[in-house]
């Protein structure tokens, strides 16, 4: 009977639970300006629910940042658009790198950098302000 009870005890705090991958805390979004040119009507959509955030200027070395309530990355659909010296670029999808190794303990910034050589990189970082 001491027995049963033990591996009632054990089955019930270790095996049946199930192994909970470290979650990716996201509480900010900056939009970085690597290049030379000045970009214009940055936004960022979010394709199935349509929300997004966007900035109308950002100037070259400089860059726009928000914050908003710490949520869980779920890797939706994203698309990009903006604008320099007056021309539409768009690209229908965005996706950003995740960090090799995740600690779910804090709150990392998505940024979407942009640059004169590669186009766009788009990745999480635990600075605040990694450029």
């Amino acid at each position: 009977m001491r027995n049963l009870a033990f591996m009632a005890l054990f089955s019930a705090l270790f095996g049946c639970s199930s192994h909970v991958e470290n979650q990716l805390m996201v509480s900010g979004l900056a939009f970085y300006n690597d290049s030379n040119e000045t970009i214009e009507n940055v936004t960022l959509k979010v394709t199935e629910t349509g929300k997004m955030v966007s900035c109308t200027l950002v100037e070259p070395k400089r860059y726009c940042a928000t914050g908003f309530p710490q949520t869980h990355y779920k890797n939706a659909k994203l698309s990009l658009s903006w604008q320099v010296s007056g021309n539409n670029a768009v690209t229908n999808e965005v996706e950003f790198t995740k960090p090799a190794s995740i600690d779910s303990d804090i709150s990392y910034i998505a940024v979407i950098k942009f640059n004169s050589t590669t186009g766009l990189d788009a990745f999480f970082t635990k600075n605040p302000r990694p450029f």
